[in-house]
């Protein structure tokens, strides 16, 4: 029993449902992304939207149990960086809304990506003096946006190549 659901909730619910799930990811991702960008927070209650729809889409197909289970262990696992500082509440909520929905492995490795491009951005950011965002260089893009941006590569290269 645990192998089957504890391997889908590792290695990817995404993959199990197709490209369905990723597209609606991808859609929260946006709109978190846009809530980010505007008032620098993502809001409670879209996190809760996310978690909802995304944990009664898998029960609906077979795979809730892996679904807790990922949103649980990537909560954990997540927490850490959370407790540092390094992203704040609302983002880590939204990391674990993706572990719900896509598993523990794509989840981790979206987030990897995400903080991977911001730091390239940052660097290039001040050392070109970026001018055209309204954004300091020190506060820097929000963490979705890169979420997004990794969210759309990670997609393309599974679905399309």
């Amino acid at each position: 029993m645990y192998s089957e659901w504890g391997k889908e909730a590792w290695f990817g619910l995404g993959m199990a449902h197709g490209a369905w799930v990723w597209i609606a990811f991808l859609v929260f991702a946006l709109v978190a992304a846009w809530f980010d960008i505007r008032e620098r927070r993502i809001p409670n209650w879209l996190n809760l939207i996310g978690l909802v729809f995304f944990l009664v889409w898998h029960v609906g197909s077979g795979s809730g149990e892996a679904a807790v289970f990922a949103f649980v262990c990537t909560g954990l696992l997540l927490l850490i960086p959370t407790l540092l500082g390094l992203w704040g509440q609302g983002d880590w909520k939204m990391a674990m809304v993706c572990g719900a929905a896509l598993g523990v492995l794509p989840t981790l490795f979206i987030w990897w990506m995400a903080l991977l491009l911001a730091k390239i951005y940052s660097t290039a950011a001040k050392k070109h003096r970026v001018r055209w965002t309204k954004i300091c260089a020190n506060a820097g893009l929000p963490v979705a946006v890169f979420v997004l941006v990794a969210a759309i590569s990670f997609f393309a290269v599974i679905f399309i190549f």
